[in-house]
């Protein structure tokens, strides 16, 4: 078939017109890239958070490790020595890292200098034995950590040799393969939900008294997952909107790409848009010899009649008791039934796509694949990935080390593959958001893989990498969320908690102007970040770090406060430091005269509770209001002096008559301050019990505050309302009803809170603050406005979104109250006004 004329470059970089799913599965991604940012100096001194524990120190130099002993045993931790392997060792490291285990008693925390050794490009790599002994303690450290339930207690700290900039930026980045326990450490709070991390970036010049010294210094004093320290400057990273440059180069007819993987999934989808779109000969590459329906008839069979293969196959598999071998030789088989369709069609469309066979981990094979590619080799595309998701107990030596191979070892024999050859347009490695945020439970080996990846890009993009040349290979990484249905995926719809996906066609526009602008470095394409979140990893995002959504997180880390004690799905408790001087809200409430938190916002941190102590899947539940709230008023000054409120919450989930309930309380000197039911349902509910006061369409719409009397200000009493921060209504009584009516505006987050970015809330504060004051004139027209030491609610309800702005309505008694949409637009959800209040009642 004749191949058809490739369309125009313009046309081919044309991005793509997407229709976006409703329920935000999919999300258009923006391109990011990393740069080191100078961030706030920490106290001299280790944290008073070392006394007592018990460390491991692992790998390294035995200077280094002997230095960084001595400044944790003078912070009073007891300190184990693992040294690195002897030689090259590969295996056997479960049994050593159990007795090393049981020998120590108790590891609170691990110190990993691992690979401190500068990176040689012409000898053997040398992470397979310290990376296996790694994950091998931490293996043995699995069932003690995971059952633990203190959220200070646990820690992981690897030391990275990056240039002290974590490899961005114009240092030298001396050993890149401490990605891998970079990568390693970001993904272990997905597998034990209590670890805390800190990855500690140092260069070369760091002597091993001021590495012992650092160590001590970020232990305990958690924040951003990842620090750098160079010229006594402290760091972390930034995210960055960025555009890729304009092309320059094209792709044109004839030229040649090699591609290690390629035959299925999202590599496929590259290849062929390479080759329709630019006439491109792509070669793609797969362990296994092209498979052929000649000698595999069930390669041919339709989509129905697979299945019904499948089927027999493994009805068969049950009597013979061979399930598991006959599941593997299906997987197996519809890997080969991708491929030989993908070639096929290929083909049939005349396009130029060559099938090689070779084992991107051996150096020959991958010598012989890009000699395939003749004198045309315009580009090289690193694309082979193994991911075996297993928890970490199963993890074995050989799957941890296929899976790093394939990513370390191919990009490494790639880069030597072409090191004689003239300057390329592009050497592009994928990437994945597991190396950059961390993968999910089970891909610890792959997050590791990947940001090794990442910064094995960084070290060969700088000039001495690649001596002796006027002209260098760009060699970069785009690190990608999960594509569309598309790729590696063993369970599509879990990996949507912990991002949203990328459209198939909107990832093949950003790729191929990432090949033609011939860059180097990290790109970085962020979606959404997806609901399956953890304290310990809440932590570690930047506020200022410049991510999509990074309001929301900013949000959720803002009402978290410093976790305490954390059982995933069940229960939590935080420790929470207010301080007036950064909370303008905490002037505007006065309790006797004195500044004091909003009863508002002491609502909002009980709800903020719910968030961490939802059931497995809890993200598909609708919250659906607090029951039973009770506030102490005159607790909730802020106190002279210091000016701060110090608070422990705690909260416990448990399903109870088909619904989620979680007990929050928030207590202050060890007395309660607050506290509530909070529920949560599947599906809105016709429960009679649900807030109700009714939705009367006609009731915000006949409202006429022209002629309703006004409510004359409250007399001097315990609590008052300056309005500099709260928008406050002007309240009026309807002579014939006595119903209450005040037009309100939510106001906005930034005169309540000096946070940045400033968090948001799911409670509608400026108007429940509004139906408090509300209540309290209410109280104090009926001559009741003395002493008021405590406020309850019966239930609470708010619908998001807010409205803009609202007619707040009251019923005559002062107990109910509701906000609703202005403009007599009426309900909300279900009929029902988005803010309900049923009970309100000072005592």
């Amino acid at each position: 078939m004749t191949l058809k004329e490739p369309p125009t470059l313009a046309a081919a970089l044309a991005a793509p017109v997407v229709d976006y799913p409703d329920d935000g599965s999919v999300r258009p991604v923006r391109r990011h890239v990393w740069e080191p940012v100078e961030t706030a100096a920490l106290p001299q001194g280790a944290a008073a958070g070392l006394r007592g524990r018990s460390v491991a120190v692992v790998g390294g130099r035995e200077a280094t490790a002997a230095a960084v002993g001595a400044a944790l045993t003078a912070a009073g931790a007891t300190v184990h020595r693992l040294a690195p392997p002897a030689g090259g060792r590969t295996g056997g490291f479960a049994e050593s890292a159990a007795a090393f285990h049981a020998a120590a008693g108790r590891i609170d925390g691990i110190v990993d200098l691992n690979v401190e050794e500068p990176f040689d490009r012409s000898g053997p790599d040398g992470w397979e034995g310290p990376f296996l002994q790694t994950v091998a303690l931490l293996q043995a450290c699995f069932a003690d950590w995971v059952a633990e339930t203190d959220a200070g207690r646990l820690f992981y700290l690897p030391v990275t040799w990056l240039g002290g900039r974590m490899g961005f930026g114009p240092d030298r980045v001396e050993q890149p393969l401490g990605g891998l326990w970079a990568g390693l450490a970001k993904g272990l709070p997905r597998e034990v939900p209590n670890c805390n991390i800190r990855i500690l970036d140092l260069t070369a010049a760091h002597s091993a008294e001021e590495i012992g010294d650092l160590v001590g210094r970020e232990l305990y004093r958690w924040g951003p997952f990842e620090i750098g320290y160079r010229g006594g400057r402290r760091y972390s990273l930034r995210a960055r909107r960025a555009q890729p440059g304009p092309p320059r180069r094209a792709i044109r007819p004839g030229d040649t790409v090699v591609m290690s993987g390629g035959g299925r999934g999202i590599g496929f989808a590259l290849a062929r848009s390479l080759a329709e779109d630019f006439g491109a000969r792509v070669v793609v590459s797969g362990r296994g010899a092209e498979p052929g329906a000649g000698e595999t008839p069930a390669l041919a069979l339709d989509d129905r009649e697979f299945r019904r293969y499948r089927d027999e196959r493994l009805r068969e598999a049950v009597a013979a008791r061979r399930v598991p071998q006959v599941r593997a030789e299906l997987e197996k088989l519809a890997q080969d039934r991708e491929l030989w369709a993908n070639l096929a069609a290929a083909r049939a469309d005349g396009l130029r796509i060559d099938y090689v066979r070779c084992d991107i981990t051996d150096p020959e094979q991958v010598g012989r694949l890009v000699d395939e590619a003749g004198d045309r080799l315009v580009g090289v595309v690193h694309n082979a990935g193994v991911d075996v998701p297993v928890r970490l107990p199963g993890k074995s030596e050989q799957i941890v080390s296929r899976v790093v191979r394939v990513k370390v070892g191919g990009f490494l024999n790639l880069l030597r593959a072409v090191a004689d050859r003239p300057p390329l347009a592009f050497f592009c490695s994928v990437g994945s958001l597991t190396g950059r945020w961390g993968g999910m439970v089970g891909q610890l080996d792959y997050g590791a893989a990947n940001e090794a990846l990442s910064r094995l890009g960084l070290w060969a993009s700088q000039d001495g990498e690649q001596p002796g040349r006027e002209r260098r290979t760009p060699v970069s990484t785009v690190c990608w969320p999960t594509w569309e249905r598309l790729g590696m995926i063993t369970n599509y719809e879990a990996t949507l908690r912990y991002m949203s996906a990328v459209d198939v066609r909107e990832g093949l526009h950003h790729w191929k102007r990432e090949l033609l602008a011939g860059g180097s470095g990290e790109s970085t394409f962020i979606g959404d970040v997806g609901p399956a979140m953890l304290p310990a990893v809440l932590r570690g995002y930047q506020q200022d770090s410049g991510l999509p959504g990074i309001e929301r997180l900013a949000s959720s880390r803002f009402y978290l406060g410093e976790p305490l004690h954390f059982r995933p799905y069940g229960s939590i408790s935080t420790a929470h430091v207010l301080r007036a001087e950064e909370m303008p809200c905490c002037d505007d409430f006065r309790v006797d005269g004195e500044p004091a938190l909003p009863v508002s916002l002491c609502l909002e941190y009980l709800r903020a509770a719910g968030d961490w102590v939802l059931p497995e899947n809890g993200d598909l539940l609708r919250f659906a209001g607090l029951r039973d709230v009770t506030v102490d008023v005159g607790a909730l000054r802020v106190g002279a002096g210091r000016r701060t409120v110090e608070l422990v919450r705690r909260a416990e989930g448990r399903w109870s008559d088909g619904a989620w309930r979680v007990a929050v309380v928030l207590e202050r000197d060890g007395r309660p301050l607050a506290s509530a039911g909070l529920l949560y349902r599947a599906e809105p509910s016709g429960d009679p019990a649900d807030p109700t006061v009714p939705a009367d369409p006609a009731v915000p719409a006949a409202a006429d505050l022209g002629t309703a009397d006004a409510v004359p200000a409250a007399p001097a009493g315990p609590l008052g309302w300056t309005g500099h921060a709260f928008r406050l209504a002007a309240w009026r009584r309807d002579r014939e009803t006595g119903r209450w009516y005040g037009r309100a505006e939510p106001g906005r987050m930034s005169d309540l809170l000096l946070a940045s970015p400033a968090p948001g809330s799911v409670l509608p504060l400026g108007l429940l603050e509004n139906v408090v004051r509300a209540a309290w004139l209410h109280r104090a027209g009926r001559g009741a406005a003395g002493d008021a030491s405590r406020l309850t609610v019966e239930r609470l309800c708010a619908d998001p979104p807010a409205p803009a702005a609202a007619l707040l309505v009251g019923s005559p008694d002062g107990l109910d109250w509701s906000g609703h949409h202005p403009a007599g637009t009426g309900a909300g959800a279900a009929g029902r006004p988005p803010l309900r209040v049923t009970g309100l009642r000072f005592r």
